[in-house]
């Protein structure tokens, strides 16, 4: 039984007239007639009555009508159903990503609001597969990432979008406040407030630190950027605050001291995948991600 084959039995149930259905249908009558044979015969019933050269729908035929009409009409909704899926596929970007968290959160909110058709799901997965984007940090002087050269899958594309510089943030009333810069290797013995070991900003700084041949006193550690502020700005500790990619400026309780040794710098990198790249709006949202920190850039200028 073909899908034809029914639809050609319903246009026949509808009319109990073959000629006019065969004209409906836009096909020859004798050929409408024999597709109903061969469906009567692999059914093994008769679906019509056939009495003076008309044809009349029987009890038989009347039962598979009701039972077919549901299924066409579901089966007639499933392309548009499936074009509504293509569409929304196409406007869904994956996004999986390890650095410069509230930036990105950031950039993610006032694009949604200008495109609000655009959906976003959002990971922090140490896989880079299974995502139209990936953004993730290194080191701007050593090359690769704190977590080790990324082998890049087959046509994909890396682009730097920020780079910043890496400070140490100091408690406003500390000695070193008062410095215009400061040396790692010359803070040995101070209490330093890191990030947990599930940020790559924390092992980008433990390789500053590895760079200066410091073993560092830590006093605290915390998966939150924002408790590390507050802890630094609470006169606990000091540590490290990047230039751009959080967003804010620290208040009066922190002062930000440049680092003159080791060179204390970062890129933030997307990583865009060979089969994101043929859904037109992750490029845009890339577009949009790169322009969203060089706004920010001109602000702060003005």
């Amino acid at each position: 039984m073909e899908l034809l084959q029914f639809r050609y039995f319903l246009e026949a149930a509808r009319y109990e007239n073959l000629t006019r259905a065969a004209d409906e249908l836009h096909i020859a009558q004798p050929a409408l007639s024999q597709s109903i044979m061969r469906l009567e015969n692999e059914l093994g019933v008769k679906l019509f009555d056939r009495r003076n050269h008309h044809v009349y729908l029987n009890d038989q035929g009347k039962l598979l009508r009701r039972r077919l009409i549901p299924l066409m009409e579901s089966i007639d909704s499933l392309k548009d159903e499936l074009w509504e899926s293509v569409c929304s596929s196409e406007k869904t970007i994956s996004l999986n990503f390890f650095a410069a968290s509230q930036f990105i959160t950031n950039c993610i909110i006032a694009y949604k609001a200008e495109h609000p058709d655009v959906k976003f799901q959002v990971s922090q997965l140490e896989t880079m597969g299974g995502c139209d984007i990936h953004i993730d940090s290194r080191a701007s002087v050593y090359g690769p990432t704190a977590m080790g050269e990324i082998q890049m899958p087959e046509g994909a594309v890396r682009q730097e979008i920020l780079e910043e510089e890496i400070y140490l943030a100091v408690p406003a009333n500390s000695p070193l406040a008062e410095r215009e810069s400061v040396d790692l290797r010359q803070l040995r013995e101070e209490g330093y407030i890191r990030l947990g070991n599930g940020w790559q900003l924390r092992q980008i700084c433990d390789n500053f630190f590895h760079q200066a041949g410091v073993r560092p006193q830590m006093i605290f550690e915390s998966n939150s950027p924002e408790s590390v502020r507050n802890l630094i700005a609470a006169g606990l500790g000091i540590g490290f605050w990047p230039e751009r990619s959080w967003d804010e400026q620290p208040g009066p309780q922190v002062k930000l001291i440049p680092i003159r040794y080791p060179v204390c710098r970062r890129d933030v990198v997307v990583t865009m995948y060979k089969q994101a790249q043929e859904k037109p709006v992750v490029g845009e949202f890339v577009d949009y991600l790169c322009g969203y920190f060089k706004r920010g850039l001109k602000d702060e200028d003005r």
